[in-house]
């Protein structure tokens, strides 16, 4: 069965992310199944997959194949460096 009911995600972006993206905070509703990775994908962020981009769904570290449902709230947190 194929679940085409419409839900609603939190994004919440952090650091560089949250300049390119020009907020940090964004509601999204999608119109049917999605996993992080193709949320990335959807916003353009697909270059920082491979620059150690961290995901967190509800809080909890994820990998980008985590499917999304609704109400849940997706992190998007920048690799960290300094010294």
């Amino acid at each position: 069965m194929n679940d085409t009911a419409a839900i609603g995600i939190t994004l919440l972006a952090f650091g560089p992310l949250a300049e390119e993206l020009g907020w940090k905070r964004h509601h999204l509703t999608l119109e049917n199944q999605h996993n992080i990775g193709q949320i990335l994908q959807r916003l353009g962020l697909d270059q920082w997959k491979d620059k150690g981009l961290i995901t967190a769904l509800n809080s909890i570290h994820c990998d980008l194949d985590a499917e999304l449902k609704d109400g849940d709230e997706l992190a998007l947190l920048p690799p960290v460096s300094g010294g």
